[in-house]
């Protein structure tokens, strides 16, 4: 049996600017998922920006029909 804690609701609770997310794209034209807050500035991301971003991996690989 696993040991599991019991919390409360509230221990998870998120500051809803952390849950804001917005599309960005780098110079090649990727497509990245980013927190706002971990923008400096979103009308122009850096590549330490993407850092902290989750690429949407739309070139990864081609999985046919």
């Amino acid at each position: 049996m696993w040991n599991r804690e019991i919390r409360k609701k509230e221990e998870f609770t998120v500051d809803e600017h952390e849950q804001r997310l917005v599309w960005v794209k780098d110079k090649a034209g990727n497509e990245y998922v980013c927190r706002v807050m971990d923008l400096k500035d979103p009308s122009r991301v850096s590549d330490d920006d993407l850092r902290n971003c989750v690429d949407d991996a739309s070139r990864a690989i081609n999985v046919g029909d």
